[in-house]
């Protein structure tokens, strides 16, 4: 007998030929087994089906904690991948098929990245028999298998795959570390193990749908035009219903559509991923980076205009061309290989070490709105949310190592104030060392101790640890915001980095006249202009706050003609104060001219006529609420000034 202890403290004792964790849930209740996913033995992922042979700490997972969806839409896929290549048949390649979890619902659940020969594209007949295939293998509830190969085993198993070779021979590559590879089983189709537990069968799938497919871009140029096919599932129907509902609201809230409608920005597929911002939607782009311009004078930012063009030289020193180069757009000129920047930490890195530099201007805090661009796969292309030419609230820290609490609690409480403004609530994770990584563990260990010691003095028991998600320089506090959908998003990071300052040999004067060697912080708050901007158009439907608003004052005036003149001087007077205003003097009705600035969301809206002409006020209405009241203009003004200057 094995003894199992459960996180209440209790503790069964069980027969280790016989128990797994869903016969321990069963003896519990029946509810409890009916809607447990994965388990943790002894805090490592654990089908419900594998026995349980020692004395084990043991914790059941339903689908509402993260790794349980993670199990169950890798098991999903697998169904998908099987069913997609009994509908194509020879030829079909499957490269890739994974969970997805992105804390947005909207984009959780599964997908599967196939190669069709002869340039085929999975049309909406395709889609329909994959989901009658997945259903009638999801109602025979088959097995799911487990078992180990060795590399060359798995090799020759997988030699027409071509993706899948060549993951085996990076494992190869590093040695003993990888002398076995683990593989699923399931009706035929065999797919290496990601390390994720499965279902025992496939009947444990209780609802499921395709709901998208897409072409993408794959690393293997004979292999380059793959297509997409995503799914998502639930262990039961209620949770679909749901989800379909949120789709629902979604789709109205999506801000591609609002967008649209308020005429704030396009795509043009002879610009995939780089965004057309028209007049009203570069209003609130611009306002966005005068705000931080304003908040970056008060806190001690100096911004700076960097170069969109480097050498492949520059990137070979900072790491990037090792460890990103295949997201970066590169071209020759000169004999010389170039790339547009992806970020602007090398060169600001440059600009430190043009000239000799003192202890007395650290920290030096560099901020850069320069433009950026990535070469994004063409499927991920999504709205704002993600391009691939984009701007970021860019900034550099050079500090000693005696500043760097302060300043990461600096920029904590920088991060703190924005979102406070925009009203959104947020949560923070310490991501530490990846593979692969630059530099010496050591410094790694010293920087993630810095980092947590911060966390714990600004958010004591309120943040948690992401291990190896760190950036391959330095590990990162990654801050999760949720706007007013509920919906997550990861927009802002501070990273802290010890390697950029020694590979690119930045040095200053200390106090004793001895070099030493700068700390680097990373800094962004809204991560993309393009991506904060998309994330506030469905936090706020569309309903701008005034300070940001690209449609701020409607004037119109009851008739047209007698009242013209003081409508234009009421126009001119607060279109001379800053704001953004429209006039209406034409011959519609009164009410047509209100009715389209309700549509058009302007936040206040002023109605001229005879007793507002012979008074010198103005009829004003707010686009919240049908009250109406009478200022003069200075007295609007004022209100105005109020609205700008408290965010309002």
């Amino acid at each position: 007998m094995v003894e199992v202890t459960l996180p209440d403290g209790r503790k069964i004792e069980c027969d280790p030929a016989t128990t797994t964790p869903y016969s321990v849930a069963r003896s519990i209740s029946k509810g409890l087994a009916s809607r447990v996913v994965v388990a943790l033995v002894n805090g490592q992922l654990s089908a419900i089906n594998k026995p349980i042979k020692d004395i084990s700490s043991l914790t059941l997972l339903d689908f509402d904690n993260d790794d349980a969806k993670r199990c169950f839409w890798w098991t999903t896929s697998i169904i998908m991948a099987r069913s997609a290549l009994i509908h194509f048949g020879e030829g079909a390649i499957v490269t890739a098929h994974t969970s997805t979890l992105t804390n947005n619902a909207l984009h959780d659940g599964c997908h599967i990245d196939m190669y069709l020969p002869a340039d085929r594209t999975i049309n909406e007949a395709d889609i329909k028999s994959i989901h009658t295939i997945m259903s009638k293998l999801i109602q025979s509830d088959k097995p799911f298998t487990t078992r180990q190969l060795t590399i060359q085993e798995a090799l020759n198993m997988f030699k027409d795959n071509i993706y899948y070779t060549q993951q085996l021979n990076t494992m190869m590559e590093d040695g003993k570390k990888h002398e076995y590879v683990n593989v699923v089983d399931f009706d035929g189709f065999v797919t290496l193990d990601v390390g994720l537990p499965t279902m025992p069968s496939s009947g444990h799938i209780k609802a499921f749908d395709l709901v998208r497919n897409s072409s993408v871009v794959g690393t293997i140029p004979t292999m380059a035009s793959l297509q997409r096919l995503v799914g998502v599932s639930f262990p039961d129907k209620e949770q679909m219903t749901a989800w379909k509902d949120l789709q629902h609201q979604a789709a109205q809230l999506d801000h591609r559509h609002i967008g649209r409608d308020q005429q704030l920005f396009f795509f043009h597929p002879y610009s995939p991923g780089s965004c057309f911002f028209l007049p009203l939607g570069t209003r609130i782009y611009n306002r966005l980076h005068s705000f931080l311009r304003s908040e970056y004078r008060k806190r001690g930012y100096e911004e700076v205009i960097t170069p969109n063009i480097y050498s492949q030289r520059l990137w070979e020193t900072s790491g990037h061309w090792q460890n990103y180069k295949d997201n970066m757009f590169s071209f020759q000129c000169d004999h010389t290989n170039y790339s547009l920047k992806p970020m602007n930490c090398p060169g600001h890195c440059l600009m430190f070490s043009h000239r000799a530099r003192s202890y007395k201007e650290l920290p030096l805090r560099i901020a850069d709105f320069g433009v950026l661009h990535r070469n994004e796969t063409h499927g991920s292309l999504t709205g704002l949310t993600r391009v691939r030419r984009f701007q970021q609230d860019d900034a550099h820290i050079f500090c000693t190592t005696a500043q760097i609490r302060s300043e990461i609690k600096a920029c904590l409480d920088f991060m703190q104030h924005v979102y406070g403004i925009f009203g959104f609530t947020f949560s923070l994770e310490l991501s530490t060392r990846p593979t692969p990584f630059l530099g010496d563990v050591a410094v790694w260990d010293a920087a993630e101790q810095s980092l947590e010691s911060v966390l714990n003095e600004f958010s004591p028991g309120a943040w948690r640890m992401n291990p190896g998600d760190g950036a391959f320089y330095g590990p990162k506090i990654d801050i999760h915001i949720k706007d007013a959908n509920g919906k997550s998003h990861q927009c802002a990071t501070i990273q802290l980095d010890f390697q950029l300052p020694i590979r690119f040999k930045l040095e200053y004067a200390s106090e004793q006249g001895v070099a030493e060697r700068p700390v680097m912080v990373h800094r962004a708050i809204f991560g993309s202009t393009e991506r904060m901007m998309a994330i506030l158009i469905e936090h706020t439907k569309g309903k701008w706050p005034f300070w940001i608003s690209p449609r701020q004052v409607f004037v119109a005036s009851v008739t047209s003609g007698p009242y013209d003149q003081y409508a234009q001087t009421v126009r001119d007077r607060l279109f001379d104060a800053g704001y953004h205003v429209d006039i209406d003097v034409s011959d519609k009705t009164i009410k047509k001219k209100l009715r389209d600035a309700i549509t058009d969301r302007y936040n206040y809206m002023i109605v001229i006529g005879k007793e507002e002409q012979d008074n010198q006020t103005i009829s004003i209405r707010h686009r919240d609420t049908s009250e109406q009241k009478t200022l003069t203009i200075d007295q609007f003004l004022i209100e105005l000034k109020h609205q700008t200057d408290n965010y309002l």
